[in-house]
Order: C-alpha cells, then structure tokens, then sequence
C-alpha cells in the first residue's frame, strides 16, 4: 500500500481506493508566507535571564533548522518557528539577580527583654509526660514478669 501512495504521489490527484492523493502540497505554518523578495530571517539570539526560581540561565543562539525565533516568556525562553509568537526581549525585566535572592546578612538578633528563658516551663512539661508514660511502662513490664513467676509451677531444688 506504501508502494502505490509513493507511486501516485507523482499525479497529483489521482484516486487511490477511497483516497486521493495530492502532490506538491504546500508547506506552510499558520498562514505565513515567505514573499521570495524578502532575505531569509536571521536567527535570534536569546539573552541570558534568572527564571522564577532564581537560577541563571546562560543565553543561547536559535539556529537549530526552522527554529531561529526566541519565544516563550520572560521567565522561560525556547526556539521557535513562528515570528509572530516571537518574544520581545526587551520588555523583560529579569536579567540582574532578583531582589529576593540579595538576602545579605541576617538581621541582628534582638534579645527580647520580656522573654526569660528560665521561668519557660514547655519543655518541663514534655519531661514531666515522657517521665510518666515511661514508668507506666516499667510497671507494666514488671507487673506481668510477676505474674508470670507466679503462675509458674513450683520446682524442688535437689541437692
């Protein structure tokens, strides 16, 4: 079947079955037309830019067969085929480190005068409960060790 859609692909709308073959299709995107007069476009250079999580991203060329537009967003850049989806680079903003990344130093710790690290009594209380559930826990150990003995039957001892 591969061999006779090859074959007719040669005549262009010739019938095939229940399938018409055409030939010489266009090859065109969306509509774009490339006007013969015009020099092929140049391919676009995406600048390099920090994206929403702050990392640098290193600028590349778009030179890769049909792909030579930068598109995408501010915040994420790709090549692209179409120029009318192209990015306009000059409108973004994030090509210096994003404020939120300049944490700088620590701001100075401020003793609060009001906060008395004696009289705070929470990690009293969790030794107080952990203290209680573990002697509970030993009486139960040694509650049942008791029962157990005493069950037992009683042995002589010989001498």
């Amino acid at each position: 079947l591969l061999t006779l859609v090859c074959r007719a692909q040669e005549k262009a709308g010739q019938h095939l079955g229940s399938f018409v073959v055409l030939s010489g299709g266009n090859h065109s995107s969306l509509g774009e037309q490339l006007d013969p007069s015009e020099p092929p476009p140049t391919p676009d250079f995406c600048r390099g830019y920090f994206d929403v999580m702050g990392q640098w991203d290193p600028p590349f060329n778009c030179s890769s067969g049909e792909f030579i537009f930068c598109c995408g967003t501010c915040g994420f850049r790709f090549c692209c085929k179409f120029k009318k989806t192209r990015l306009d680079q000059s409108t973004c903003t994030n090509y210096e480190t994003p404020l939120w990344m300049n944490t700088g130093k620590p701001p100075s710790r401020i003793d609060d005068p009001l906060h008395d690290p004696t009289r705070d009594k929470t990690n009293l209380i969790v030794y107080i409960i952990c203290g209680v559930v573990a002697v509970m826990v030993l009486v139960g150990i040694f509650t049942k060790l008791g029962l157990e003995k005493a069950h037992r039957p009683q042995r002589e001892h010989m001498s």
